[in-house]
């Protein structure tokens, strides 16, 4: 019977190695935000999520803000952002991953313009 046990323990711990390496658990997700408004505007970034508040960033023209992730098991995890400028104002998912979890799932450059934030399109090599 103990060998039996030792098997199906090792079984179980090789299922959970190959679940977790294969996709079934969400791989890190690194996000990028970064500034790219004109006349050297200053960028005033707070992201968070219902579990995680990473602070309020202010980046100057070409500064980025980088932060990591592992989504949730079943994928449901959101982070938001409000974002400010001189002049303009906007708060946006910057990653929903029942949403984006097919476009987004380990690399997301996101370019803020005066328009608003785009993320980079692998496929068409543009920010949109």
């Amino acid at each position: 019977m103990s060998s039996f046990i030792r098997l199906a323990s090792l079984l179980l711990l090789l299922l959970l190695v190959t679940t977790y390496e294969g996709g079934l658990i969400p791989s890190k997700v690194h996000m990028k935000i970064t500034n790219d408004l004109e006349n050297g505007l200053v960028l005033n970034l707070h992201c968070q999520s219902k579990d995680n508040d990473l602070g309020v960033h202010a980046l100057s023209k070409g500064g980025a803000f980088q932060f990591v992730f592992r989504p949730s098991f079943g994928g449901h995890t959101l982070f938001y952002c409000s974002m400010d400028w001189q002049g303009a104002s906007h708060h946006f998912d910057i990653s929903n991953y029942d949403v984006d979890g097919n476009r987004c799932k380990h690399d997301c450059p996101w370019s803020v313009k005066e328009a608003g934030p785009c993320l980079f399109n692998f496929e068409s090599g543009k920010y949109e």
